[in-house]
């Protein structure tokens, strides 16, 4: 069974707790914007999370090479080897009053349980609060093997406001989660 929906953004939290909030200058130094040559670096780490099904790592590739200008793909680098093993892709919807998508998130699997998600996640809001973003949606999948991903940003204050049943395929929904950064 799914969490009640909210019925207006109005009356999404801001967060589920206190959270400290990043300017865009407080960067941890870990984090970078990706370059074309981590791309077969960052493909092969959305193939070793399980999260990504044969038919969207070309479109993952896709993204990574063509990234457009409004839209902000950072990796998470701290080893030696200067190997990508974080990723977060997210940009504005600018169909829509200030809000922005959260795209892509992960975490080499093991690095996970570390907080390099929730730092991501932090410095994705940062960004989109300084570039004046009211709302951050983030879209996932109900199978059971993203009920992590969904506990996860329930944890940082994302509420569920949507369920699309048989969206992805018969029987896996579109789970949409957001946040009001402003």
């Amino acid at each position: 069974m799914t969490a009640p929906l909210h019925p207006n953004v109005q009356d999404l939290p801001t967060s589920g707790r206190p959270e400290p909030v990043l300017s865009v200058s407080e960067v941890p130094s870990m984090l970078r914007p990706a370059v074309p040559s981590d791309t077969p670096a960052l493909i092969a780490l959305a193939i070793a999370t399980g999260m990504f099904l044969p038919h969207e790592v070309d479109p993952v590739r896709e993204v990574l090479d063509n990234c457009p200008a409004d839209h902000r793909v950072e990796v998470w680098v701290d080893d030696p080897t200067g190997m990508p093993i974080g990723v977060v892709y997210f940009g504005p919807d600018t169909m829509t009053d200030r809000k922005w998508d959260l795209w892509m998130i992960a975490v080499a699997p093991d690095r996970q349980g570390q907080g390099i998600g929730g730092e991501l996640l932090r410095f994705t809001e940062a960004h989109v609060r300084t570039g004046g973003g009211r709302l951050l949606l983030i879209e996932t999948s109900s199978l059971t093997k993203y009920d992590a991903t969904r506990v996860f940003y329930g944890k940082h204050g994302y509420a569920e406001v949507a369920c699309i049943p048989d969206f992805y395929a018969d029987g896996d929904s579109k789970v949409i989660y957001a946040k009001r950064i402003a």
